[in-house]
This record gives structure tokens, C-alpha cells and sequence, in this order.
């Protein structure tokens, strides 16, 4: 992290990763936002306990929406949904057959008196579940474009140099951005017209 020491500060994100923020006791900072792109986490080997975690987190979440469905309306609640999918994953987790794990959803369920089958009508479902789920698993989503953030909220505490006018002018087209005149300035001071329109 680094601190922002001109009387231009800012807040907020450009190029997808460099962060400008304001903490409370350090005052105005810089630094590169933390995360790891998706072709690491998917690919290194330091990711490998995460990845099987999201895999299972995606299993138990089909797995739950697949018997959920069979829940009438008016039984639901809201945090029923995020209970089927807990035990879901708990059981994925210790190594249980995906047939073990819609069995215990529907057991869950049945005891809470929310779901509409019986237990024949479960019976004679089952495959259709596994073959089911087997099919949204290897369903491929499209890729998803990452959007760049480039957002800044400029605070300005003193009369702008001839530089950084220019900077304004000539390298801000690409981000969106608000700018606000805070501190003392002199009485013969004007702001530069084509900062107006992002004046707040």
C-alpha cells in the first residue's frame, strides 16, 4: 500500500486491479487489489483442495435445486433452500454416492413434512436425478467477459498546476469519473470549464 500525498486524491478502481481508498486511521492509500484469475486457480497445483470444494459447492447446489423443486410453495421458507444444500455438500464431503445424497434431501424433507413425494415416487425417480444432474455438470457455460473498473471519485484540496489540467485533458477519456473542490482555494481561482461537467 502506498499513500496518496498530493492534494489530488481519489477513490476507487482503474485497469481492473489498482484500488485508491480512504482507511480511517491511514487517511488517503493506494494498492493493487488482492485475488488470483481463474486460469491459476483452475491449473495450479496450490488451489487444488479450493477447487475440489467448488466442485463439490456445485454439486450440492444442483443436487438441492433438483429436490427442491419438489417443495411445494407455500411450505417453503427462507433459509430452507441453504439447509438442503449444507447437507448436500456435507455429505459429498465425507465421500457419499450421489444417490446416498439425494437420499438424505429427500429424508431431510420428508421429516420436515415440506416435500410433495413419497418415498416410491422418490424411489422411482432417483435415476432420472442422477442422469439429470450428470447432464447440468457437464453443461458449459459461455466464459464470462471481465469488465474493467474504471471509476474514480477525485477529491481536490488546492489549485490545480498547469500539469495536472493537462493530465485531466488528455488521460481520463477511458475511466468515468466525478471530481469535487474541497479546501481553500483563492477568490480569483476558476475552475477549468471542461472539469465542470464532472464537477459534483
Amino acid at each position: 500500500m502506498a499513500r496518496q500525498i498530493s492534494h489530488v486524491k481519489a477513490i476507487g478502481t482503474v485497469c481492473g486491479d489498482i484500488n485508491f481508498y480512504k482507511d480511517v486511521d491511514w487517511g488517503f492509500l493506494v494498492r493493487m487489489l488482492p485475488g488470483v484469475d481463474s486460469k491459476r486457480f483452475w491449473k495450479d497445483p496450490a488451489f487444488e483442495g479450493s477447487r475440489r470444494s467448488a466442485e463439490r459447492f456445485k454439486q450440492g447446489n444442483i443436487m438441492s435445486s433438483i429436490i427442491y423443486r419438489f417443495v411445494p410453495v407455500k411450505r417453503r421458507y427462507p433459509r430452507l433452500f441453504t439447509q438442503v444444500r449444507r447437507i448436500a455438500i456435507a455429505f459429498l464431503k465425507q465421500g457419499s454416492e450421489k444417490g446416498e445424497v439425494f437420499s438424505a434431501l429427500f429424508t431431510f424433507l420428508m421429516e420436515q413434512k415440506r416435500i410433495s413425494l413419497t418415498r416410491e415416487q422418490f424411489d422411482l425417480l432417483l435415476s432420472s436425478f442422477e442422469e439429470e444432474l450428470k447432464g447440468r455438470i457437464q453443461e458449459q457455460k459461455p466464459e464470462k467477459e471481465k469488465k474493467m473498473k474504471n471509476k474514480l471519485d477525485i477529491q481536490v484540496s488546492a489549485p490545480l498546476s498547469e500539469e495536472e489540467i493537462e493530465y485531466f485533458k488528455l488521460y481520463m477519456d477511458d475511466i468515468e469519473w466525478t471530481i469535487k473542490f474541497e479546501g481553500e482555494f483563492p477568490e480569483d481561482y476558476r475552475i477549468p470549464l471542461f472539469l465542470l461537467k464532472h464537477a459534483v
